[in-house]
């Protein structure tokens, strides 16, 4: 009872956040300073930032915990508000609210391998050793991607956290199966979820079976959803993927692909450009670069997405909350 009450409360909330209202008392508003919102006290916290020992006087405004986040973006997916795209972007500010954000790129984007041609995907650039033209201009080619004449509906599947009785991962068993089932029956496509928070390195992932001379070919799509045209591409879930596939099936070619899945907004399309190819980090503190991925290794791609497909409206049965009817 007292949680259906809290959220009911949160949820009410979020709604006055998303309108662009003040809510019931605007002395328990907290005006952040990168967007234009206005939010209720109990739905954030507040870090203030310093300059050494000072405070700068500004501050950083986060979701308070994860479950506050994924209300929020339960509520987003209801109607068109004013604030949706504002609201967006706090997700991203914290390593654990962004998860609330991945499980609506997750939703829109196996929706759309469901309800529409693969062809007709939304297009992705390649990215070489050097920038790229503006996706608008006719210079910039989209890639050929694996799931391109498919015609084949996805199978979801989830990689779980923990460990089996024996002490193996769970997710290195999934992962395995995953990837046994593409290859036994091409072509074929599974639409990989991640069940734990924070699976390093992408969001979800596709693993793709198509037919080749003599074998298959497997192709492996790592997708992650952001904000910043800058990503940072970080190993440890490439790597337990990649691990979990060696070693390699006798008759299997093996490609991997990383598609950065970036959110805009408005007109800002036509001013960014195609980003250059970019290392893949060890860790993103010291910057160390894990050379066993390199271009030849990882294939790159850029994705442009409206921040409008990630938070119009969706009628939550359509997905059967997990699986689409």
């Amino acid at each position: 009872m007292w949680y259906r009450m809290k959220r009911r409360a949160i949820t009410r909330l979020a709604e006055k956040m998303l309108k662009g209202g003040l809510g019931p008392n605007e002395a328990h508003q907290i005006p952040d300073s990168t967007t234009s919102l206005t939010i209720p006290s109990a739905l954030v916290t507040m870090e203030r930032l310093y300059d050494g020992r000072y405070g700068t006087g500004e501050y950083d405004i986060k979701f308070a915990t994860p479950n506050i986040a994924q209300v929020v973006a339960d509520v987003q997916e209801t109607a068109r508000w004013t604030n949706s795209w504002e609201t967006l972007s706090i997700f991203f500010r914290n390593r654990e609210t962004r998860v609330a954000a991945g499980k609506l790129f997750q939703r829109m984007f196996l929706r759309k391998f469901r309800k529409q041609d693969p062809n007709k995907m939304p297009e992705c650039y390649e990215l070489r050793p050097k920038d790229g033209p503006n996706p608008e201009t006719s210079s910039a080619n989209a890639a050929t991607m694996p799931w391109n004449d498919l015609r084949q509906q996805p199978t979801l599947s989830w990689i779980s956290v923990g460990k089996d009785t024996d002490g193996s991962l769970y997710s290195k068993k999934e992962l395995k199966e995953a990837i046994e089932a593409v290859i036994l029956k091409p072509p074929s496509i599974r639409f990989l979820i991640p069940c734990g928070e924070n699976w390093a390195s992408w969001d979800a992932a596709l693993f793709i079976g198509k037919h080749r001379k003599n074998g298959v070919n497997l192709h492996v799509v790592f997708l992650q959803l952001t904000v910043n045209p800058n990503h940072d591409i970080l190993a440890k879930g490439l790597n337990q993927v990649r691990d979990a596939i060696l070693p390699k099936p006798k008759g299997v070619w093996i490609y991997y692909h990383y598609v950065l899945v970036l959110l805009t907004q408005h007109d800002e399309i036509d001013q960014l450009n195609i980003p250059t190819w970019r290392p893949v980090l060890d860790n993103s503190k010291d910057r160390k670069i894990d050379e066993s991925w390199d271009m030849k290794t990882l294939m790159q791609y850029i994705m442009f997405v409206p921040r409008t497909a990630l938070v119009k409206p969706v009628l939550l049965h359509s997905f059967g909350r997990g699986r689409e009817k």
